[in-house]
């Protein structure tokens, strides 16, 4: 439902697409991101143990990224950059606010987002989180999304083209 923000399901899923309950995905390069997912990865071993981690996390700048990947849940360098989205092991697509609730909630936080569900607050909070993905990339890496994302094309067309030794100095 649009209330809960969650978007659907990603395309063709008929059981677990991976091990861990939540896959989250984040952009490595934003060092609030990567703090942040760097602390919930520490506080889900430290909780879960590493071999029954509950949230799986997947770097937007990873070379390997696959946004066909059904894991990942059809989201591209582009959309995934303008906010942060999740997907379920069953291949719901979370975005923004119920993504970080979830995933704390994967590692013993989930009460930290109760004050998301008084009444008025969801508004004003995903209001918030929405004007602070709107301005991400420049307040944390000083380039627009645009920019970004045309540095990204350019990017896989060289690296497409084989010409390594460009794309390796973007």
């Amino acid at each position: 439902t649009s209330a809960d923000r969650s978007i659907g399901k990603s395309p063709a899923v008929s059981s677990r697409l991976f091990p861990e309950e939540l896959n989250v995905l984040y952009d490595s390069k934003c060092n609030v991101c990567k703090l942040e997912m760097e602390w919930l990865a520490g506080r889900d071993v430290r909780l879960n143990g590493d071999a029954a981690r509950k949230v799986k996390l997947t770097d937007l700048e990873d070379p390997a990224f696959d946004p066909n990947d059904p894991a990942n849940g059809g989201i591209n360098y582009e959309t995934g950059m303008a906010a942060i989205y999740a997907v379920t092991a069953n291949g719901k697509i979370l975005k923004g606010v119920p993504a970080f609730a979830l995933a704390y909630e994967q590692v013993g936080l989930g009460w930290l987002w109760g004050i998301y569900n008084v009444p008025g607050m969801r508004q004003l909070i995903n209001l918030g989180y929405d004007i602070f993905a709107k301005y991400r990339t420049r307040l944390t890496r000083g380039s627009s999304l645009e920019e970004l994302v045309r540095l990204h094309r350019e990017k896989n067309v060289l690296e497409n083209a084989n010409d390594c030794e460009r794309c390796n100095k973007m």
